[in-house]
């Protein structure tokens, strides 16, 4: 397995704020299989992937490599999936509202990340 396989799943592991107990859980693995996978000491094989994937709400081709994150990535999270086809109904003022919600948290985001950085 490449060592960007295994850097993805470490980091898309991290950015999720997983455990790699919770990752295990989530995947229906053991947390030895997880270790095992991101020291690279072990292989997944295509359907392991697959539910590490869906765990990290990532396609397969992403922890591959083969791709960056996109559209689909929000796609394989079915929270974000059910989420973006429910706004499809939503009125006009009803998205503006959801929009103005969205820049919020991205900015209190922001600001979070800013002060943590700050504090390094």
């Amino acid at each position: 397995m490449s060592d960007e396989v295994i850097s993805r799943i470490k980091e898309r592991r991290r950015e999720l704020k997983m455990t790699q107990t919770e990752l295990a859980k989530a995947a229906n693995l053991t947390p030895a299989a997880i270790s095992q996978f991101e020291s690279g000491t072990r292989k997944p094989s295509f359907n392991t992937l697959s539910s590490l994937s869906d765990a990290l709400k990532v396609t397969t081709d992403y922890l591959l490599g083969k791709k960056e994150r996109g559209y689909e990535d929000l796609m394989a999270d079915p929270r974000l999936n059910v989420m973006f086809r429910g706004m499809m109904d939503f009125t006009e003022k009803d998205k503006e509202i959801l929009y103005e919600h969205y820049k919020f948290l991205k900015h209190q985001a922001e600001k979070t990340d800013k002060g943590s950085a700050d504090a390094e």
